[in-house]
């Protein structure tokens, strides 16, 4: 007998449809600790409001957690793939997708700046930045700590 597809749990994003969200796979015992450092209540307990804060572990968390590493890759795996014919259309192409609207050229260009930078770091020559998964893991993670990306208006 197969497993009920509805009732199968997934790991990782399940949702494709633009929305500004991270979804994770959720038990009752044993809740993300990833989510625990956001002050994510206890998956047994109702909640009318949660707590805000913002705390260094917070940072460190988005910093060197396997999840938020592995969001970065599948997101440069997806600008890869799309071609882009520079530098510039990649990081232009991220901060549209991050942030919904288009970018300056003042951010474009900070953001390959910093795509230089890891290309450099990562050995990667300047003519083949567009094609690297490494260099826009990077970046991708770079966009992913930013305070616009994680604190909505």
């Amino acid at each position: 007998m197969l497993p009920d597809p509805a009732k199968r749990l997934v790991s990782g994003p399940v949702d494709g449809h633009g929305r500004r969200s991270i979804y994770m796979k959720m038990t009752l015992m044993e809740p993300p600790r990833f989510l625990a450092v956001f002050n994510q209540p206890l998956p047994r307990v109702t909640v009318g409001k949660r707590d805000r804060s913002t705390v260094p572990e917070q940072a460190l968390a988005l910093l060197n957690d396997p999840f938020v590493a592995a969001m970065a890759e599948a997101w440069a795996s997806r600008t890869v793939a799309t071609a882009p014919e520079s530098a510039g259309a990649g990081a232009a192409s991220m901060l549209t997708a991050a942030f919904g609207h288009e970018p300056d050229t003042e951010r474009v260009h900070r953001l390959v700046a910093v795509a230089e930078a890891c290309g450099l770091a990562r050995g990667a020559p300047s003519d083949a930045l567009a094609a690297s998964t490494a260099v826009w893991k990077d970046v991708a993670h770079a966009i992913l700590l930013m305070q616009e990306f994680s604190h909505v208006e």
